[in-house]
Formats: C-alpha cells, structure tokens, sequence
C-alpha cells in the first residue's frame, strides 16, 4: 500500500510538474500592459490598500478590547485565588487551634478528674480541701469545662464548615471566570488569525504598490525616451530598440560559495520557535551574512522592494525582506530571478546588469535584518519564473505561480550540497 501511495505522489508531482511547465508556456504570449493600464491598477491597489487598513483599524480596535476583557477578568480570578488561599490559611489554623484546645482542655480535665477520684493524690496539692461535697464540685467543674470545650469546638467546626463553602463558591465562581476567558481568548485568537491575515494582505498590497510605482516610473523613462504613446503597448514601445535587454545562454549561481539549505517544494521548518510547513518556492544558499549577491545573468533590474524603508514608514514586517528583480532572455527564452532576504542592494530599477554585477549583499539574519519576519540565518532565496515580470504581466501571485524549481536552469547541488565557486557543475 505503501509503494502505491509512494508511486501515486510521484506521478502526481510530474503531472503537476508538467502542467506548470504548459501553463507556462502559455502565459508567454500574456498581453502585456500599457502605462496608462499600470496606472489604472495602481489606483485600484490604492484603494485596495485602504479598504484593508480601514479593517485592519477595526480588529485592532476589538483584539484591544478584548485583551481589556481578559486582563479584567484575570484580575478578577487573581482575586478570587486570594481570598480562597486565605480561607485555606483561616481553615489550616482554626484546626490547629482546634487541636491546640483540646489538649489544653483535656489536661485540665484529667487534672480534676484525677484528684476528683484519688483523695490522697488530692491531698498532696491541696491540703485544706478534703471534703467529699469538693471533691464533687470539681467533677462538676471538669464536666463544665468539657461541654465548653464541646461548644468551642462546634463553633470552630462551624467556622470551617462556613470557609470551605466559600471556598467551594469561589472556587465554582473562579470556574466559570475560566471559562469566560476561554470564550475570550478563542475570540482573540480568531481575531488574531484575521488581524494577520489582513496585515499580510495589506503588506503584500503595499509591496505590490512599492513595485507599480517604481515601474511606472521605469515606465514612464522608456515612453518618453522612445516617444511613445502611453495607451502603446510597453512591448511594442521596447520593439524600437532591440538592444534594451541583453541575451545571456546560461545562468550561474547567485552567491560564489555556501551550500544549499533548503530545496524548491514543500517543507516542514522551525521559524521563531514554531513548527511550520508551505511550500519553499526558491533555493536557499546559505552563506556568511554580509556575501555579495550576483545576478544570475545578464538582464535588466525592472523591480526593488525596499523592505527596510516599507518597516520604518509603517512598522510592519515584510517575508521574504529586501527584494530585487531581474529579467532575462536567456537562450531565446524569458525569465525572471528574484532575490529575497537581501540586507542591501546596489543596482536600481532600469539598470543593466550581467553575470558578474553584484546586486547587493546576503541578509536573512533576523537579529540583523528585523524586517523580515520569515528568515532563520543568513541566506540568499533565489527564486526563478518564466516570463518577464513588470512586462509580460504585473502581478506579484502570477510571479509565484509561474515559479519553477530553479535547478532546472541553474546549476546547484542537491539540498545540503556544498559549492566554492559559481561554476562547477554537480
């Protein structure tokens, strides 16, 4: 059964593998966009992105009340733990005085009741009473003595009678205060889940906003410096000069030595303590932070995601951190490199680069680059895309989803493999 569900999985991969591959190549002939349609969606981001902070405003406003709600009813349930620690404490001592009487009380009695029943013992204390009518009176005394002691005890016992029913009130109360929180605590963490989900939202939106504007920007340089109209299509505007995009024949690996950490598909990590699984939708080569980032091959720089200016501007932390990327026609193909968990950067959008230009420099070490919030060490994440990303279509989740498994076009060991240089094939 094994075998089979083994076998199933790998055909279900190269069925998957392969109707990426076809959809690929036909998302190639995708329209490209004119400046005036990038402008157009640029606005509708904007909106986007103040619809998500209008409600992202709102479950703030709610997780703080909630956490108001919890705060009160923990201080609540710590008071209720008081009291009943001091009802313990009250119902500890009153049997240890209960204890503590009884032997008093019975050491007088059995003093009476000794010299009440032995004459000549009494006669070795008291040597003036000797008559029976005292001997009497002291029997009667110890007596006295025993029902108060009876009654003293009773009154103790009913003191703890009375203490543990508190006690067992504020016990039942401090249960249902519990399960108030609970209650609570399932609305914050559901809260929580849409907060995330609406901040990841809004962070993507604002990333996709960073990348419009700059390539409106970009945009905006190749119209007017070809004198084209801004409803003309940016292919057909980049037709009148061939020379835009250089072709290379082959890419080379982003990082000159490391070993790779993390292989393209799915995978289980640990990330800030926690047990994580996705889907790993690059190659990650680990190597000391700081290592200089090469381009892949030659192409052109059309998007940047600063992350660090996005988290000092809103505090918000990006994945996947500092972002460049890079188109290329490689072999007559199209592609697109992205390079993420950079800790600087050193080329700009429009730059022309090759395989020896450094992009910038390795990050991804969360107690340097603090922006990025889904980075364990220091690594450059290349992650490859047919198409031309900016060109052939805009959108950041088409990016990701026209991702292939890098090894297909560059050479790199398997996972844990190691390399020393940006050429040695394995």
């Amino acid at each position: 059964m094994k075998i089979i569900k083994k076998i199933s999985y790998v055909l279900l991969t190269i069925l998957l593998l392969s109707s990426q591959v076809m959809i690929s190549d036909f998302q190639e002939e995708a329209e490209a966009k004119s400046l005036k349609d990038l402008r157009a969606e640029l606005q509708e981001l904007y909106q986007k992105q103040k619809e998500n902070q209008d409600k992202q405003e709102a479950t703030e406003e709610e997780i703080e009340e909630t956490n108001e709600e919890i705060a009160k009813l923990t201080k609540e349930k710590e008071e209720i733990r008081s009291q009943i620690r001091d009802l313990e404490a009250e119902i500890e001592q009153l049997n240890k005085d209960i204890e503590a009487k009884n032997k008093e009380i019975q050491d007088i009695i059995s003093y009476y009741q000794i010299t009440s029943s032995n004459p000549n013992m009494y006669l070795e204390y008291v040597l003036t009473a000797t008559d029976l009518t005292d001997m009497i009176y002291r029997a009667a005394v110890a007596e006295q003595l025993s029902d108060y002691n009876d009654s003293l005890i009773e009154e103790y016992e009913d003191l703890i009678r009375e203490n543990e029913k508190k006690s067992e009130e504020l016990v039942n109360q401090n249960v249902k205060l519990d399960a108030k929180t609970k209650e609570l605590e399932k609305e914050l963490s559901k809260l929580s889940i849409e907060l995330k989900g609406t901040v990841e939202g809004a962070l993507s939106i604002e990333e996709e906003i960073s990348v419009a504007e700059n390539t409106i920007k970009q945009y905006e340089k190749t119209y007017e410096a070809f004198k084209c109209d801004e409803k003309m299509d940016y292919k057909a505007c980049l037709e009148s000069n061939k020379d835009v995009l250089p072709p290379d024949t082959a890419f080379y690996r982003p990082v000159v030595s490391g070993y790779i950490s993390s292989g393209y598909g799915p995978r289980t990590y640990k990330l800030n303590g926690k047990w994580k699984s996705d889907f790993h939708y690059g190659l990650d080569f680990a190597t000391s932070h700081g290592s200089k980032i090469y381009a892949v091959a030659a192409g052109r720089v059309v998007a940047i995601v600063n992350a660090k200016a996005l988290y000092s501007q809103n505090k918000k932390k990006i994945c996947g951190g500092t972002k460049v990327y890079i188109i290329h026609t490689v072999n007559g193909k199209k592609y697109t490199s992205t390079y993420m968990h950079m800790a600087s950067y050193s080329v700009k959008v429009g730059d022309v680069v090759t395989k020896d230009t450094v992009i910038g420099k390795v990050g991804g070490s969360p107690s340097i680059e603090y922006w990025d919030n889904c980075s364990t060490g220091a690594h450059a994440h290349l992650m490859m895309s047919t198409g031309h990303y900016t060109i052939d279509y805009t959108s950041s989740s088409t990016l990701t989803s026209r991702s292939f498994d890098p090894h297909e076009v560059v050479n790199a060991p398997k996972e844990g493999g190691s390399f020393k240089n940006r050429t040695t094939k394995y």
